[in-house]
């Protein structure tokens, strides 16, 4: 039996391990291409420099592009909690006949294909005479990621316990007070995680942005793609690298972030106790 157990972890540790090692392997290669000597990406690297990371430096499309990447995202990320929390209340803690139809229409632009969600976006913005700029791309990718914060905040508020709201409507506490007092500190922990998933599915969107965007407004995904069309040298490279960078430091934000709101709420937890004891 015990022989067994063993077995089956050891499975477990090499499964694992493959999984790892699957996930690691394209990244280590980014990272040896990006030092690469050679004129063209290629690997293994015939040698090492840094010149690619100096052409990088030269290239300030990439930084522009980058700054237009940061506030789409953001803008959109924001716009989306704000209409998908609101949303998410209306339709579970006020609900109605036909609120679930209405969650599933709000959820539909994640089986729609993107494209087809661009060509929409791009009619509609034409006839709004905001098409080619950053607000309309802020728009589109706002409904875009809807469907993450409806689903994790919709489901983190189907969790959440009435006692507290019905103890604050009791003591005379408006819908308002309640919403920014009670229920939204219990919201967020979701409010986080789905802000996080939909501004890392948000940064590297293309094909809404591709038809919406202007030449002076292109996103970074779009000034890649340009870019690989006219040289194929190791910057591409270059430019991944520094993107994994940024995911990492963004990681460890959350996790940080995550970290200190798991910690309050466990200080507040034992200071209630102790007020019990």
């Amino acid at each position: 039996m015990v022989s067994s157990n063993r077995l089956t972890k050891l499975l477990l540790y090499v499964f694992t391990g493959m999984v790892a090692i699957y996930l690691l392997l394209p990244l280590l290669m980014i990272v040896m291409t990006s030092v690469g000597s050679g004129s063209a990406s290629k690997f293994p690297p015939e040698g090492f420099t840094l010149k690619w990371y100096a052409n990088l430096a030269e290239q300030t499309q990439f930084l522009h592009a980058f700054k237009n990447s940061l506030i789409a995202s953001t803008g959109a990320v924001l716009l989306a909690l704000v209409t998908g929390t609101l949303a998410s209340l209306a339709i579970v803690q006020y609900p109605f006949r036909g609120s679930g139809l209405l969650r599933a229409f709000f959820v539909s632009p994640m089986v729609m294909p993107k494209i087809t969600l661009g060509i929409a976006y791009l009619i509609l913005f034409s006839k709004m005479h905001i098409a080619g700029g950053l607000f309309a791309l802020i728009l589109g990718e706002a409904v875009i990621v809807l469907p993450f914060v409806l689903t994790i905040v919709g489901s983190a508020l189907a969790n959440l316990q009435p006692v507290y709201r019905e103890a604050a409507a009791d003591m005379g506490a408006s819908p308002i007070r309640i919403f920014f007092t009670i229920t939204l500190p219990q919201l967020k922990l979701s409010l986080l995680l789905s802000g996080s998933i939909a501004f890392v599915f948000t940064f590297d969107q293309v094909e809404a942005a591709l038809l919406l965007l202007r030449q002076d407004s292109y996103t970074l995904p779009i000034q890649l793609f340009l870019y690989m069309e006219k040289w194929q040298d190791p910057t591409i490279a270059v430019v991944s690298v520094v993107l994994i960078v940024f995911a990492l430091v963004l990681f460890l934000l959350i996790r940080l972030v995550l970290r200190s709101l798991t910690g309050m709420e466990g200080m507040l937890g034992g200071r209630k106790k102790q007020r019990r004891s």
